[in-house]
């Protein structure tokens, strides 16, 4: 069956030399695996008539098709990242101190430096902008 070569073997049986993807006495099953189906660098392992790949570090998915876009960790300063909608985004969950979408930025405005009860805002560039109270005023309502 399915091109196999099959050879009496002088007992009144044959012995059967299967093509690649095909075993058993008579080449009859199919080696789910014969396709290298899993992705990836993925390892294919027969399983229950069918297979299952393991993936490499780094991948998921029934065949390692998906690329987990946390590894390696793309966030700085010590951002821990989530991978979002299994379709390779992420979010980086930033330290205190850090913003931006890599956790790249140092947020000035932590520690406040503003004095005398001043609102800090970040500009976004790592500097910051004091808003002062009534009564107050300087670069960081120091006067």
């Amino acid at each position: 069956m399915n091109g196999g070569a099959c050879i009496p073997n002088g007992f009144g049986g044959f012995t059967c030399q299967c093509p690649p993807g095909f075993s058993g006495q008579r080449c009859e099953d199919r080696d789910p695996c014969a396709s290298q189906p899993c992705m990836n660098q993925g390892n294919c392992i027969r399983d229950n008539g069918g297979f299952r790949c393991v993936c490499p570090s780094g991948y998921s998915g029934s065949r390692c098709e998906i690329r987990d876009a946390c590894q390696p960790n793309p966030c700085m300063n010590g951002g821990t990242c989530r991978p979002i909608n299994g379709n390779g985004g992420y979010q980086c969950m930033c330290p205190s101190g850090f913003t931006g979408l890599r956790c790249e930025t140092r947020d000035a405005c932590i520690p406040n430096p503003c004095l005398n009860g001043g609102a800090c805002i970040p500009n976004g560039f790592g500097g910051f902008t004091c808003q002062c109270p009534p009564g107050f005023s300087g670069q960081r309502c120091e006067d």
